[in-house]
């Protein structure tokens, strides 16, 4: 193999970084992004490492997180602070997809982000709702701020933010635990939620 196809083969920084998030269990709820540059460092002390000492050099760390947040601006989100991360149903979907490939280039092997986390039990607590449980058997109720709010555990008058963060917070957890259908649930509140918050869509509504 030569040098052009194993770096095609391997995984960029930033690719790197996703692993970190992933592995660190930035899979619906927020990590600390310097959690995640000690996990990265784990994973490639060569690239993420001083050149004569064996510790993690934030500055190499930091670019990779700018650098993925660049080119893949959908598979995380951030707190206000900017001091965590976690990905999104996208994210985690890609890294899943390509976690053989991104493997080739950490130093070991890692294991799969625990599903007995506190989100799985969110992810149960929501399956056993009634609004849920009538739209997985096919009835499709009607979404409304109540109901919705209800069910994503926040107030009817959260603001947009709060409503977007708790869905791909939970489309992400979902996703990561093959639940196909919470994840189509949570794909339609989703589209609802941006109807409600959409400004040229007449105001939003009950």
């Amino acid at each position: 193999m030569n040098a052009a196809q194993n770096r095609r083969e391997g995984a960029d920084n930033p690719e790197l970084m996703a692993l970190a998030l992933y592995y660190c269990g930035g899979v619906g709820e927020f990590v600390d992004v310097e959690d995640v540059f000690v996990k990265a460092y784990e994973l490639a002390p060569d690239r993420f490492g001083w050149r004569s000492k064996e510790i993690p050099n934030y500055k190499s760390l930091s670019k990779a997180l700018r650098d993925l947040e660049g080119k893949y601006p959908d598979f995380t989100i951030r707190t206000k602070d900017g001091l965590s991360r976690q990905l999104t149903a996208e994210g985690v979907h890609w890294v899943t997809g390509n976690e053989q490939r991104l493997g080739r280039s950490a130093r070991e092997p890692q294991t799969n982000p625990a599903t007995r986390r506190p989100t799985q039990r969110l992810l149960n607590e929501l399956r056993d709702s009634s609004l849920v449980q009538a739209y997985i058997g096919g009835s499709e109720p009607e979404l409304t701020r109540y109901n919705l709010a209800e069910v994503l555990l926040l107030t009817p008058d959260s603001p947009a933010e709060s409503w977007r963060e708790r869905l791909e917070a939970l489309r992400a957890a979902a996703t990561a635990a093959n639940r196909h259908d919470l994840v189509t649930f949570l794909e339609a509140a989703r589209e609802w939620v941006h109807r409600l918050f959409d400004p040229n869509n007449g105001g939003d509504h009950q």
